[in-house]
């Protein structure tokens, strides 16, 4: 998951690898987001990578499963498989 923080307080663009396969990407609200992400492209790429490589080989990252409403508004539930179903619960390629 990619996680977009528009801030005021951010001066420049920083990105962070987080627990399970999450990365945030804080950048100003006053900057152009392209102008962003081309500041901050390196290590953005290492990080989504670095999130997969966790999800797919390392397994370090917990599965997620993103229940919506019917009107697709909003989440109203989020549940780790694994915890539920045992480890056999996650399909991985």
């Amino acid at each position: 998951m990619l996680e977009l923080v528009l801030s005021d307080e951010a001066i420049s663009p920083r990105v962070e690898l987080l627990d399970g396969p999450r990365v945030r990407l804080t950048i100003s609200a006053s900057e152009n987001i392209a102008q962003g992400l081309d500041l901050c492209r390196t290590e953005l790429l290492y990080a989504v990578e670095t999130a997969l490589v966790n999800l797919l080989e390392v397994e370090s990252a917990p599965a997620r499963i993103f229940v919506r409403s019917p009107n697709l508004n909003e989440v109203i539930a989020t549940v780790d498989p694994e915890v539920i179903y045992g480890s056999q619960a996650i399909v991985r390629p």
